[in-house]
């Protein structure tokens, strides 16, 4: 097989794949909305922020609640969220 052959038959497989999987009509993780980007980076943030707290390494900390308070302010002004670290 040519090098040309290798890839037409990859991007073929990957095309199958990706069709198998939406028709298999399982959850999807691909997002094109910002607020749902950013939702999930504040459940990250909020999720080491506690694992932090627990190993107490208050600096990292200090880092993820400037990063909650920036994602809060963004889905606050999208979303409606107004809730205190």
């Amino acid at each position: 097989m040519t090098k040309h052959e290798i890839q037409k038959l990859g991007i073929s497989i990957a095309e199958e794949l990706i069709k198998l999987g939406r028709e298999s009509g399982g959850i999807t993780y691909i997002t094109e909305d910002d607020l749902d980007h950013a939702v999930g980076e504040l459940a990250r943030c909020m999720t080491l922020l506690n694992l932090y707290e627990e190993r107490e390494e208050y600096e990292k900390c200090a880092i993820m609640k400037i990063q909650i308070k920036r994602l809060k302010e963004q889905i606050g002004a999208e979303g409606g969220l107004d809730d205190e670290i």
